[in-house]
């Protein structure tokens, strides 16, 4: 692409990346096996982290925490998660894979690196160093796109209960 990205090319460049990359089919993680997106990276970031704590999940995978305990409960039901609570912190759960699960995390991060590999090989040098610089900046921007839109949240949420809090009563 030439000249001037502007909001609406990304939108249909993010939008071509994510078809490619088969986001939107179940088995696109692990071809053959039923697994979501959300699920596949729950069961990586469990492999790469080990034991943590149920809201580090949700924290990393950037999901609401029902969403996270769902999520994390579909795996523990199929064997491949264990949930204890924290004996340190009742509130908390402590989240360990399995060894099934930890066979599925490998299977999973296998197939992708494989999947990787043949992606950039059909890519030169120039246009792998320009990917990095690409993704590395598009992501820093998103998180601090992200970092702003919430802090400015709390801001007018703030500024809300100071508003509401000096009404006459």
């Amino acid at each position: 692409m030439e000249g001037k990205l502007g909001p609406e090319d990304l939108g249909s460049l993010l939008t071509d990346l994510l078809i490619e990359m088969g986001l939107q089919r179940a088995d696109s993680v692990l071809p053959g096996l039923a697994l979501s997106l959300s699920e596949g990276w729950a069961l990586v970031e469990l492999n790469r982290a080990g034991t943590v704590h149920q809201q580090h999940i949700a924290t990393r995978l950037q999901l609401e925490k029902s969403s996270a305990s769902r999520l994390l409960a579909g795996l523990e039901r199929r064997g491949w998660l264990t949930r204890e609570r924290d004996p340190a912190n009742r509130r908390y759960y402590r989240l360990a894979l399995t060894a099934e699960g930890r066979a599925v995390a490998d299977h999973i991060e296998e197939h992708l690196h494989e999947r990787h590999a043949r992606i950039l090989a059909r890519l030169d040098d120039r246009e792998r160093t320009a990917l990095a610089v690409g993704i590395s900046a598009l992501a820093r921007a998103m998180r601090e796109t992200t970092a702003h839109a919430g802090t400015a949240t709390a801001s007018h949420d703030h500024g809300q209960e100071r508003s509401t809090s000096t009404r006459p009563a």
